[in-house]
């Protein structure tokens, strides 16, 4: 993706649990739409509002309701990973730093909080709720994604 650091894989992933957990009826339809979001990811949100909309691709394949928007939230999440992840290589950084300097324990790593957890999962939410999402699913792909998430450290 050519405006995010976050990687394809993680989106893509993210996405597809989200979709098979919430909308298992569109994992036929996944494949297709997560190549065409990765290549066009304002032309397949923009497409979904559109009834009958098929993508770009050559593809005639209807754009699923769920996995566009599962897909952004993915990519809004997996930024704000990679922008916490740059925060955490210089507080790193800093205890390598002090580590040699014989301030800090070996072996200190930096970690997801349950906190910062909670707050990926608000961000999921929010994202969802812009792209149209009810509430109540809105909450479901925050939870999923930050069960992955939790899954996953």
């Amino acid at each position: 993706m050519s405006d995010s650091q976050v990687s394809d894989e993680f989106v893509v992933e993210s996405a597809r649990k989200v979709v098979a957990s919430l909308a298992p009826e569109e994992l036929p339809l996944f494949d297709p739409v997560s190549q065409a979001y990765l290549r066009d990811p304002r032309k397949v949100l923009g497409d979904r509002g559109r009834p009958g909309a098929v993508l770009g691709s050559g593809i005639d394949v209807t754009i699923a309701v769920l996995s566009p928007v599962a897909l952004a939230v993915a990519t809004a999440v997996g930024q704000q990973l990679v922008d916490k992840a740059s925060g955490a290589v210089v507080k790193g950084g800093t205890r390598l730093l002090g580590r040699l300097r014989g301030k800090n324990k070996p072996g200190e790593r930096t970690r997801i909080t349950r906190i910062q957890l909670d707050e990926l999962r608000e961000l999921a939410v929010e994202r969802a709720r812009e792209l149209g999402l009810p509430d109540e699913e809105a909450r479901k792909v925050g939870d999923i994604l930050r069960a992955s998430l939790e899954r996953g450290l």
